[in-house]
């Protein structure tokens, strides 16, 4: 009745060691690769926001809004770019918003969300209507239907407004 009992325990424990030490090793082998594609993302991203940018230099986060997860600050004094995160209706936005040294958004973009295909779609669709706006932001409606993600959305930029002017501020 023991080995009954011990039996299977053991294979189970045994077939759990070599599964997670497999998982253990793939993870091992693609963190790096992984890491190196949203690094890779991110760059891109900065450039369609500041194509103009000569580097982006990482700025420290200390004092600003906890959505606010990078900020950058261009060196050739183009802007600063700012990743923010809102939670939405099904989970968070992530956001990368430039904006230019005088304080004007000079483009916004979706960087990632779990909001709900089709319904909230027009959110991610109405970014251009943030390029140029200050931090009166106001005038941009929520869309009905996705109103959360809507103020999700405007949310994170106006976080990012918040962190420009902490870090406009540093020399």
């Amino acid at each position: 009745m023991k080995k009954d009992f011990v039996m299977p325990v053991l294979v189970l424990g045994l077939i759990s060691l070599v599964i997670g030490g497999a998982l253990a090793f793939v993870n091992e082998v693609t963190e790096p690769v992984i890491l190196e594609a949203a690094s890779e993302r991110a760059e891109s991203a900065m450039r369609e926001i500041i194509p103009e940018a000569d580097e982006f230099e990482a700025l420290d986060k200390e004092g600003l809004p906890n959505s606010i997860k990078e900020a950058y600050r261009t060196t050739n004094d183009a802007g600063f770019i700012f990743i923010a995160t809102s939670p939405g209706y099904g989970g968070d936005i992530t956001i990368i918003c430039g904006i230019d040294p005088s304080g004007v958004i000079i483009k916004t973009l979706t960087l990632g969300h779990s909001e709900t295909k089709g319904i909230s779609d027009p959110v991610f669709n109405m970014q251009s209507e943030y390029i140029g706006k200050d931090q009166n932001i106001s005038g941009i409606d929520a869309i009905s239907g996705a109103t959360i993600s809507s103020n999700a959305y405007k949310n994170a930029v106006l976080d990012a407004f918040f962190a420009f002017e902490a870090v406009g501020r540093q020399p």
